[in-house]
């Protein structure tokens, strides 16, 4: 199987400075203040233009006020963050990216100073004038588009939105593809797929409503040939992962695959010397996993950050949160503070910041964390080099 991004793996290990940056500073707050995320997470509107069955964060979808960050907080950000040592920004969080409409500003303005971008999307707004702008930038690495099933019909009622949305996203995705090759543009195509299985019962939204969401499987491989006709450059499929957070999305709790190599079978057949289909097999199966293998986050409050579109950074997305008249979602103890207030390096050195790493030093159970979080395998390789075992000096 090839995984030429290491999508199915960890890339710590290609941070051997950051790393031991870590290691002195780890227990010494004063250095660790110093160390800067090496990747943030920046959702730059609060909604979105469609309502997935699957969506962790559906509890920060309906603020009626619809957050979404001002375009000079925006650049104060990036150049803020490329600055203290932050090397790339993820586009995607809470809502869909493409809605925010200096994005494509946004990318250039972060190529112009040599902050490494990308963009996790359903797609459907990628339209050719944002492909135009944004594929000559050098540092944007990848769009990757949120895609769960293989056919239209499948795909509206997994992403609840209008079937034609699924052809307008495969029009777009073969536009982009095409432009590329014309600009010589050297930014990654892709596209995942969270492996759904079939379910019934009632709609959280509408409890009196029953519902049936079909299991995407079968879908799959009509997927990965369209996308591989398309010029995309791979489709990974990953397995659903249980936000702690989320309100109503609760229908695949508990999904496990221990049958993925069987239903998955034939979509390697699609994979070409241009074309990689990934299964992420190995984090299927973390999630019967009862070990995590390390007792304590190495993640947080160091290599990543969150940045929602009210302005406030998170340390961890499981812990994300709102405020709602008399109800709160989220755990407070991973918000740093607010960018609509402060800058992000100021928020970064905060009480608070200094408070979360003392939390996640000596309080955190992190058996009480998110299965399969995003940090899982940084925290690993992690775990490997504080406790790397007696032999290895043997090298």
């Amino acid at each position: 199987m090839r995984d030429p991004f290491r999508i199915d793996s960890e890339k710590m290990s290609l941070h051997p400075r950051r790393v031991a940056q870590w290691l002195d500073a780890r227990d010494d707050w004063e250095k660790a203040r110093e160390v800067f995320p090496i990747y943030v997470e920046v959702s730059p509107v609060g909604y979105c233009n469609h309502e997935c069955t699957f969506c962790g964060v559906d509890y920060m979808l309906d603020r009626p006020e619809k957050p979404s960050l001002k375009p000079e907080v925006m650049t104060a950000l990036l150049g803020d963050m490329r600055a203290h040592g932050v090397m790339s920004v993820m586009f995607a969080g809470a809502g869909e990216p493409l809605l925010y409409k200096p994005l494509a500003d946004a990318i250039v303005h972060a190529d112009r100073i040599g902050l490494d971008t990308s963009i996790t999307t359903n797609g459907v707004l990628l339209n050719e004038a944002f492909a135009h702008k944004t594929l000559g930038a050098e540092r944007l690495r990848w769009i990757k588009v949120s895609i769960n099933a293989g056919d239209r019909d499948t795909y509206a009622r997994i992403h609840r939105t209008k079937p034609n949305d699924f052809d307008k996203m495969l029009a777009n995705l073969e536009a982009a593809a095409n432009l590329r090759e014309k600009l010589g543009s050297k930014c990654t195509l892709g596209a995942q797929m969270v492996a759904l299985p079939d379910v019934r019962g009632t709609d959280p939204k509408r409890p009196l409503v029953p519902v049936h969401w079909p299991s995407n499987y079968d879908s799959a491989p009509k997927l990965a040939s369209r996308l591989r006709d398309a010029g995309v450059d791979y489709l990974v499929v990953k397995p659903y992962s249980q936000h702690l957070m989320s309100s109503d999305t609760r229908v695949y709790e508990g999904t496990v695959y221990p049958d993925a190599a069987a239903w998955a079978q034939d979509l390697h057949s699609y994979a070409t010397e241009r074309f990689s289909v990934v299964v992420r097999y190995q984090t299927m199966g973390e999630l019967e996993r009862v070990e995590r293998g390390y007792e304590k986050c190495h993640a947080t409050p160091f290599h990543w950050a969150y940045v929602e579109a009210d302005g406030e950074v998170w340390g961890c997305s499981a812990y994300l949160g709102r405020d709602e008249g008399d109800h709160h979602y989220g755990d407070d103890r991973f918000r740093y503070g607010n960018i609509n207030q402060s800058s992000f390096a100021d928020v970064w050195r905060s009480d608070r910041r200094k408070a979360c790493w003392a939390y996640v030093r000596d309080g955190l159970n992190i058996t009480e964390c998110r299965q399969n979080c995003r940090m899982h395998q940084v925290n690993l390789h992690l775990e490997s080099v504080l406790s790397p075992g007696p032999h290895a000096n043997f090298i």
